[in-house]
């Protein structure tokens, strides 16, 4: 097979296909023109063009978020390397595996008032698992074994001992285009064995013995990728009187035992309920919690044990009462203990499973009846998700709906919630929907997220697995129902940024079909189409009223905290 004729790249190269790296991302560009000859020709990588930097990233986090395994993205030198930070940025908090490969110029030339040349040695500091600067025209057999080794190790970094994304920075002379025949031969490489971890008998005896004295225990379940395992394990120990589980729909977990609307249960608990709901054992999994409601309930009411189980970020104290870090699997964590678990009587799970109930119902009589809103809307959009979607959700108001909604029937609930931030977002589930082409997904975006991440449809892949709804209340409706920035003068201009657009001629454009609704009447009917197989990829925009919509949500609460 022909490659680039620089060995050090070749080497690169092969020592990822030995690996097993299988997806690459390239961006366009002269100076990683070598990887991308490279990657391209050789028969063990399967590779895409997006044009956009900053869209390339998150494209490659969602193909990584749902193949489950490393993806490549590459850029040539210069500012290029600098937008891929965002997508590294929840990577790096997400612990996905991105293997980002930055060309650079000679080292001599920076500095110099040389072309698309800065600084890129430890550019991602704050938020890279481990950084590499290597020589793509490395020739002398210490300089290749420095490559070999260093591809090996960021791999095992990337997938096993510290889970993230890696930055291979690679410098690389002119000329940057001449190849040459390869053998297929293997490059030496090493990788990292996978251990379980046991939990010793005495901290069992330990755990057992903290978990017996507590007639109050939370399970409190993050973001987390959908997993049979951890959802039995869930039931398993649900059965537990004085247990009660709390999820989100990004922890992708269900049952009838768990409560799985949050906000809905403990907004309006008076002190004397807080503490009573309150648990004396904290037990945590997964990733970001969204609530901010629960966050505070337990930071103001802390629990007397706090266990975080978590493989990398056990000693993560986000509810500032953490005792003990169990640094394991979730799943392992609970096949190892719950034989030890004894039996409690307590009527601490009822209590809650009446709670919510309670709000369910008053839930679905508020929602039946408000006004048209994006509250409405979305409980409509909720009930119509066909149960094969998975379905990914932007930040800011759509993820914090959402959770107000049944979400059971889902396939899989994605949200990017290392940064939270709304910056690549639709890039993202594409990225999901290229990787997953039998599969369906949906994207709920508002229409400030779908806007700033236009880009994300900019590409000339024939992604038609997706289907896109966008929220539009004319700009960032979050900040009229967040206290604060609800009252201040400047809102509208700076924060919110207001709009008055729509996506139709944007849907043309990257070819989309397009529907638009401004009335419930529209959305019933639309929805059955929009749903329906015969649609192709197609972008479903809602109207809303932006002054409506706080309203309808602050007589929300307050029905729900009616007797």
């Amino acid at each position: 097979m022909k490659l680039s004729d620089k060995t050090g790249v070749q080497h690169i190269v092969k020592s990822l296909a030995s690996l097993g790296l299988k997806e690459v991302v390239i961006c366009p560009g002269s100076r990683n023109a070598p990887f991308t000859i490279s990657f391209n020709r050789h028969p063990a990588f399967n590779c895409s063009s997006v044009r956009d930097e900053r869209s390339a990233a998150f494209f490659a986090l969602g193909k990584a978020i749902e193949l489950k395994q490393p993806v490549a993205v590459v850029c040539t030198s210069g500012s290029a390397a600098l937008n891929f930070a965002p997508a590294i940025s929840e990577a790096y908090y997400q612990r996905i595996p991105l293997i980002v490969i930055t060309a650079d110029r000679p080292k001599e030339w920076i500095g110099q008032g040389d072309g698309q040349t800065i600084n890129q040695s430890d550019i991602y500091r704050n938020y890279i698992r481990k950084s590499y600067d290597l020589n793509g025209d490395a020739v002398s057999n210490s300089d290749i074994w420095l490559v070999r080794r260093s591809l090996s190790e960021g791999f095992n970094i990337a997938t096993v001992s510290d889970k993230g994304p890696v930055h291979f920075n690679i410098s690389l002379n002119e000329p940057l285009y001449v190849t040459s025949e390869v053998d297929e031969v293997s490059p030496r490489y090493f990788r990292e064995v996978i251990s379980d971890v046991l939990i010793s008998k005495e901290a069992i005896s330990n755990l057992s013995e903290q978990f017996y004295s507590c007639k109050k225990v939370m399970v409190l379940a993050g973001q987390y990728p959908a997993d049979q395992f951890l959802q039995d394990r869930l039931e398993a120990v649900s059965h537990f009187k004085n247990l009660i589980v709390l999820t989100e729909s990004t922890a992708n977990v269900h049952h009838s035992n768990f409560i799985e609307n949050i906000d809905q249960c403990i907004t309006h608990l008076n002190t004397e309920e807080t503490e009573d709901f309150a648990p004396e054992l904290l037990i945590t999994v997964g990733d970001a919690i969204v609530s901010k409601r629960i966050k505070k309930l337990l930071r103001d009411h802390p629990p007397k044990y706090h266990w975080n189980v978590h493989p990398f970020d056990a000693m993560m104290d986000t509810y500032q009462s953490l005792t003990c870090a169990i640094k394991m699997e979730p799943v392992s964590f609970f096949n190892q203990i719950e034989s030890y678990l004894p039996g409690i009587i307590s009527d601490y799970r009822d209590k809650w499973l009446q709670l919510k109930e309670d709000k369910r119902t008053k839930h679905n009589e508020f929602c039946a009846n408000c006004g048209y809103s994006d509250l409405k809307a979305l409980y409509k959009v909720f009930e119509a998700i066909p149960q094969d979607i998975s379905v990914h959700v932007s930040n800011s108001s759509p993820i914090r709906y959402a959770q107000l909604f049944d979400n059971s029937h889902i396939a899989e609930t994605w949200c990017n919630r290392g940064t939270s931030g709304i910056d690549g977002c639709t890039a993202t589930v594409v990225g999901a929907a290229a990787a997953a082409r039998k599969k369906k997904f949906l994207l709920i975006t508002g229409d400030m997220a779908f806007y700033y991440d236009i880009n994300g449809l900019w590409n000339d892949l024939d992604v038609q697995n997706l289907k896109i709804i966008i929220i539009n209340n004319g700009g960032g409706g979050i900040f009229r129902i967040l206290e604060g920035s609800d009252r201040i003068d400047e809102r509208e201009k700076f924060i919110e940024s207001a709009m008055n657009s729509t996506a139709e001629q944007m849907a043309a454009h990257h070819g989309w079909e397009y529907l638009a609704v401004k009335d419930e009447p529209e959305l019933d009917a639309t929805l059955k189409t929009f749903f329906s197989n015969q649609t192709k990829r197609t972008i479903l925009e809602i109207f809303t009223d932006a002054e409506k919509n706080p309203e309808v949500l602050k007589q929300y609460w307050n029905y729900l905290k009616e007797k």
